[in-house]
């Protein structure tokens, strides 16, 4: 915080998260679903992108200046990196919600174990929220998730990350109100501090949370319940007490297996892309409302050092047969599929393991540098085998 005046530090940040039990969560009325401090997540980062499009009025004039704009629609996107945090037994991680979105659900002898894809649509959506010092509040309703990524190279600890879109948007700023009232429809703030306040802000005044379902004016506000205030009673963002889980991966203990053979390798990701289609051309709504998801894909890249017992993991993407005509009979070139498994941690009940069993290698160059070690480059696309399975995430292994 400033010397005076209180500030929003990175270093306070509180990150909610929590799995809608209805797409859009209720957003903007008494029914909005609430957050708890057990929805709390550690992350690394967050972003959080809200926008309206405000097009220029392009109609004859005199003037060769812009006069008026039109609003367009509104668009929400987002992302977050944490570190990988198993917590052992079946205690789910705390980005559970996220890991739910970006794959559909979780299963296996424990809900809170392992995590496959569903073919489905209806993928969950999220409710999200951040905040700091007190000074502002946001949050996302209807957060669905476009990207999964998880990464581990030179000895760092092991990330998840997701980005995706959004429904809607609350912004919670900080007031005081103009005089004292007991209602739902009449909570007044001083002059100017309307703008602090959006329609499913979520709200702590006088010891009470209360959801900001209208604002009548532009400083008048309408909450979810009837509640006594004084004059000049606080009006502040809603947070909680924090309740986590988990310990990050080390850097320095797994191991990741292609073909059954373990390559030490310098660096490793993949990356799930849903392919969402936001439904946010409908006319008469102000953005997005529902979505579709599209072909999934999972790819990913493995580096290692061109050991010469590992060229065959490089060579294994492409196996050339009984010569090198295309126009022969007996050409038959062969590109394989290999099993890959990624060990994240070493502790018993403190893993992470991707599992994907059936992988192709695709094709990328040998980055040989002058005096350095040469390296493999090996990205692959991860294939389903029944359906549904390109990529099994247990967790607390």
């Amino acid at each position: 915080m400033g010397a005076s005046t209180d500030h929003a530090l990175g270093r306070n940040l509180r990150f909610f998260c929590k799995k809608e039990s209805a797409a859009g969560g209720a957003y903007g009325t008494a029914s909005q679903e609430a957050l708890a401090g057990a929805d709390a997540a550690k992350v690394l980062s967050t972003s959080m992108e809200f926008t309206v499009t405000r097009n220029d009025r392009m109609d004859a004039r005199t003037s060769r200046s812009v006069m008026e704009r039109i609003t367009g629609k509104q668009e929400v996107s987002w992302s977050c990196e944490s570190y990988l945090l198993p917590a052992g037994s079946t205690t789910a991680p705390d980005i559970d919600p996220l890991i739910e979105a970006a794959m559909g659900g979780a299963f296996g002898a424990s809900t809170a174990k392992t995590y496959k894809f569903s073919d489905s649509n209806a993928l969950p959506t999220v409710h999200m929220m951040r905040t700091a010092n007190g000074v502002l509040r946001e949050d996302l309703f209807g957060c669905y998730v476009e990207e999964m990524g998880i990464s581990a190279s030179g000895g760092e600890e092991p990330r998840v990350s997701f980005s995706g879109g959004a429904f809607n948007y609350a912004l919670t700023g900080t007031g005081e109100a103009n005089g004292a009232g007991s209602s739902t429809s009449a909570l007044s703030v001083h002059s100017g501090e309307g703008v602090n306040f959006m329609v499913g802000s979520v709200i702590t005044l006088n010891g009470a949370e209360r959801i900001v379902t209208a604002k009548t004016g532009a400083d008048a506000l309408t909450i979810s319940a009837n509640h006594s205030w004084s004059d000049d009673a606080d009006i502040t963002p809603s947070t909680y007490t924090e309740t986590t889980a988990g310990n990050p991966v080390n850097g320095i203990s797994g191991s990741l297996t292609l073909n059954s053979v373990s390559l030490p390798v310098t660096s490793f990701d993949v990356t799930v892309t849903n392919g969402i289609k936001a439904l946010s051309d409908e006319a008469f709504e102000k953005g997005a409302s529902d979505f579709v998801a599209g072909y999934r894909s999972v790819k990913g890249n493995i580096s290692v050092r061109a050991r010469k017992d590992f060229i065959k993991s490089l060579a294994q993407r492409y196996v050339q047969l009984n010569g090198t005509d295309p126009t022969a009979t007996n050409y038959d070139p062969t590109f394989s599929s290999v099993a890959l498994v990624v060990t994240m941690g070493s502790a018993t009940g403190l893993k992470v393991v991707a599992t994907m069993a059936k992988v192709e290698i695709d094709f990328a160059g040998i980055e040989i540098p002058e005096a350095e070690e040469a390296v493999l480059s090996l990205p692959f696309t991860a294939l389903g085998t029944s359906g549904s399975d390109e990529l099994t995430l247990a967790w607390n292994q």
